[in-house]
C-alpha cells in the first residue's frame, strides 16, 4: 500500500520543481508567488521590469520613475502646457500594475492542485520599493525633446533611450531637421549663426553682447541635459511689452516644441525652494521664473546653476533625494536686479524698445508661430555651430579668461560663439556686478570709512560714534552707508556681523581688515586700507 503524501511533502515537491525562472508561450516571464521565496520573487520582478523597455521604467533621483506625457499636470505651483513630458515617480499601486503587465504572476491553488494567474501583490511591490537599489534597471539622466550633441561631437537624435548618455529621447521625426554633417566647416557654422541672428533681428537688443547672450541661451537650451552646470539666463527691459517672454518662449519651443513651464518666485526663499523642488523632480527642460518684481537672489538658485545635483526633500516626503539640476532656468522682469553671489551665475539679455508703450508696436509676423514652423531648421543650425567647433579641434580663444564653475558650458556654448566672432555673452554679468546694491553699499562704507579714519584701526563702537555725531564733525556719508548695510538702525552687533562676513573683501582698491582687539575692552578692531 502506497504511503500517504503529506501537504508539507507536496509543497516541498512543488517548490523543488519550481526552477529558477520560466516563460509562457508569449515570452513573458512567469513568476510564482510561493511562500518563503520573497527575495527571489523580488529579483525576478526587477528583471521582468528591465525586460520590458516599452514601460519606460528607470532609476531617477534614487527612486523608480517613468517618463510620461501629462495632459493636465496637477501641480498648481508650476504652470505647464498641456502635453508636457514629465518624470513621474512610481509608487506602490502603480508598481504593482506595471509588474503585472511585465510578467505572468501565479500562485498555487490548493483546491485545484495547480497554479492560477494572479496580480502582483501590493506587499511585494512595497518590498521592491523599500530596497532603494535597483541595479538591473537603467539610469535615467533626463529626457530630451530635441536632438543634442555630446562633448565628443556625438549626435543624439534617435528616439528612445540612449544608454551611453542616459537620456530618453522623447521625440519622433522633427519637420525641417537635417542631421549635420560629421565635421561641419567654419563656413557652415558662420552661415548657421547668421541665420539664427536673422530670425531674432526684430528684437530691440541694447547691444551686440545681448544678441550673443541670446545665442548662448539657444545653444544651452539644446545642450543643457549633458552640461554639468550652466548659468541662469535673465531677460530684462525697462518697460513691459518689450519681448522678454517671447524670447523665453522661443528657447522653450526650440527645446521642447512647447512653451516653458512657468513658476513665480514665491514670497520667500522657502516657498521658492518648494517650487524648484517640484520642477527638478518632474525634470522640466525649460523653466521660466516670470515677472520678477523683487531682487533676485538665493542660495538654492546659486546651487542649482553650479551643482550637478541638489539634495531636496519632496513635498510630503521624509527622506532627501539627490536630484539632477539640468533644467534651463530663465528669469524675466522689468529692470531686474540680481544681487549676491547669484550675479556671477547669470547671463543677462537686455532689451529696450525706447518707446513709452512697446506693446503697441506692430510686426509683420507671429514670432512664436514662426519659431514653431522653423524649429527643425533652428535645431540644425545650433548643432552645426557646436559640431563645427568640435570638429575644428575646439581651438582656444586668445585673451579669454575662464568662467569658473561653468567649464563645460564655457567649452560647448561660449567658446563656439566667440570662435565665430560674436561678443562674449558673459560681459553683461560684469554690468550686474556694477549695479549690485550690496556692492554699492559696501563701496560707500569702505570709502566713507577710509575718509574718516584713514588706515587707523578702530572699534565698531568708534565707527558708530562717528556716524551718529552732529554738527561740523558729522559724517553723513558714513551714516547713510551704515544704514544700508545694516538694513535698519545700525548697532554694534549688526555692524560687527557685517564686518565679519566681509572681512578681507576688496572693493575699488579698498580692503576691510581685522586688526586685532582693543586692549582694554577686548573687542575687535577694524581698518580699511588701500590696496596696490
Amino acid at each position: 500500500m502506497a504511503s500517504k503524501v503529506t501537504p508539507i511533502e507536496k509543497a516541498a515537491e512543488r517548490l523543488q520543481k519550481r526552477g529558477p525562472s520560466s516563460f509562457d508561450s508569449s515570452g513573458r516571464r512567469v513568476i510564482r508567488h510561493d511562500p518563503g521565496h520573497l527575495p527571489d520573487i523580488i529579483d525576478q520582478i526587477e528583471t521582468a521590469l528591465a525586460e520590458a523597455p516599452e514601460q519606460n521604467i528607470y532609476r531617477y533621483a534614487g527612486r523608480l520613475a517613468r517618463v510620461y506625457q501629462a495632459d493636465e499636470p496637477s501641480d498648481k505651483a508650476v504652470k505647464r502646457p498641456a502635453g508636457a513630458i514629465l518624470v513621474h515617480p512610481i509608487e506602490s499601486p502603480l508598481l504593482a500594475e506595471l509588474a503585472t503587465r511585465a510578467a505572468r504572476h501565479e500562485k498555487f491553488d490548493a483546491r485545484s492542485g495547480g497554479y492560477k494567474p494572479c496580480d502582483c501583490p501590493r506587499r511585494v511591490a512595497d518590498s521592491l520599493l523599500s530596497r532603494g537599489h535597483y541595479p538591473k534597471l537603467p539610469d535615467l539622466l533626463g529626457f530630451i525633446e530635441a536632438p543634442t550633441i555630446s562633448s565628443s561631437g556625438r549626435l543624439i537624435d534617435r528616439p528612445g533611450y540612449d544608454p551611453d548618455s542616459g537620456l530618453f529621447c522623447a521625440f519622433q521625426a522633427i519637420p525641417g531637421y537635417v542631421q549635420p554633417t560629421a565635421a561641419p566647416s567654419m563656413q557652415q557654422a558662420e552661415s548657421a549663426i547668421g541665420c539664427l541672428l536673422g530670425i531674432f533681428a526684430a528684437f530691440p537688443f541694447v547691444a551686440d553682447i545681448d544678441r550673443a547672450a541670446l545665442m548662448s541661451c539657444l545653444l544651452t537650451a539644446l545642450l543643457r541635459r549633458l552640461l554639468p552646470s550652466a548659468p541662469m539666463f535673465a531677460i530684462t527691459a525697462p518697460t513691459p511689452g518689450t519681448g522678454k517672454t517671447l524670447l523665453c518662449e522661443s528657447a522653450a519651443i526650440v527645446a521642447t516644441s512647447r512653451r516653458a513651464s512657468v513658476m513665480s518666485l514665491g514670497h520667500d526663499d522657502a516657498e521658492t525652494e518648494k517650487r524648484l523642488t517640484g520642477v527638478y523632480l518632474a525634470g522640466d527642460p525649460v523653466v521660466s521664473i516670470d515677472n520678477i518684481e523683487r531682487d533676485l537672489r538665493g542660495d538654492l538658485l546659486c546651487q542649482a546653476t553650479t551643482q550637478t545635483h541638489l539634495r531636496l526633500r519632496p513635498l510630503g516626503g521624509s527622506g532627501m533625494l539627490s536630484v539632477p539640476t539640468h533644467s534651463l532656468l530663465i528669469a524675466t522682469g522689468n529692470n531686474l536686479r540680481i544681487v549676491g553671489d547669484l550675479k556671477r551665475r547669470v547671463v543677462m539679455i537686455r532689451l529696450d524698445a525706447k518707446v513709452e508703450r512697446p506693446e503697441h508696436r506692430s510686426f509683420d509676423r507671429d514670432h512664436l508661430a514662426m519659431i514653431s514652423e522653423r524649429r527643425g531648421e533652428i535645431i540644425t543650425h545650433i548643432l552645426t555651430i557646436v559640431a563645427a567647433y568640435i570638429a575644428a579641434g575646439s581651438p582656444g580663444i586668445r585673451g579669454l579668461h575662464a568662467f569658473g564653475g561653468f567649464e563645460a558650458w564655457d567649452r560647448m556654448v561660449r567658446r563656439p560663439l566667440l570662435w565665430l566672432g560674436l561678443p562674449d555673452p558673459i560681459l553683461t554679468s560684469e554690468e550686474l556686478r556694477a549695479a549690485d546694491p550690496d556692492l554699492e553699499a559696501m563701496r560707500l562704507v569702505f570709502s566713507s570709512w577710509h575718509n574718516e579714519f584713514g588706515s587707523q584701526p578702530v572699534t565698531v563702537a568708534a565707527v558708530l560714534s562717528a556716524a551718529s555725531s552732529v554738527g561740523q564733525s558729522a559724517n553723513d556719508d558714513l551714516r547713510d552707508a551704515l544704514h544700508l548695510v545694516c538694513s535698519e538702525k545700525p548697532t554694534g552687533r549688526r555692524l560687527g556681523g557685517w564686518a565679519q562676513r566681509n572681512r578681507d573683501r576688496i572693493i575699488d582698491g579698498f580692503q576691510l581688515k581685522q586688526a586685532g582687539t582693543d586692549g582694554h575692552k577686548k573687542v575687535s578692531r577694524w581698518m580699511v586700507i588701500k590696496c596696490g
